[in-house]
């Protein structure tokens, strides 16, 4: 439903597209790559390492991403600068913030539910075990 006052969107398949003159926009997540909203926000299932990309590690330059797990159980693994990895439980109910710039990647144990808030430009992602 759109009208002049109310935009209703369904969570599956949408993004909430945050921009800096406070304008939010839905938009379909396959157009996530193309929005030039300054954040995004999005609730998506996880069920395997390829519905997280777990064989690739990701980072956010531009800010912290804020993780919050509604259902299931996943293992979020953070890598320092020296190669080192760090792993932490995450369950339902649970919410983390990674730094800014922090290389990480996720692991399901328990399908569920992670609604993400994510810095919209300038991700990068590099294949685990690839050069930094």
């Amino acid at each position: 439903m759109n009208d002049d006052n109310c935009t209703l969107f369904p969570l599956d398949g949408h993004l909430l597209a945050l921009h800096a003159d406070a304008l939010a926009q839905a938009i379909p997540y396959h157009a996530r790559g193309k929005s030039r909203a300054d954040w995004i926000i999005g609730v998506k299932h996880v069920s395997d390492a390829q519905s997280v990309h777990g064989d690739h590690w990701e980072r956010h330059p531009r800010g912290d991403e804020t993780l919050c797990l509604l259902e299931g159980s996943i293992e979020l693994v953070l890598q320092a600068d020296d190669g080192a990895e760090r792993r932490i439980a995450v369950q339902a109910g649970q919410a983390c913030i990674v730094a800014r710039g922090t290389w990480h990647r996720l692991q399901v144990h328990v399908p569920g539910r992670l609604l993400f808030i994510t810095p919209s430009i300038g991700s990068e992602h590099r294949k685990v075990g690839g050069a930094a």
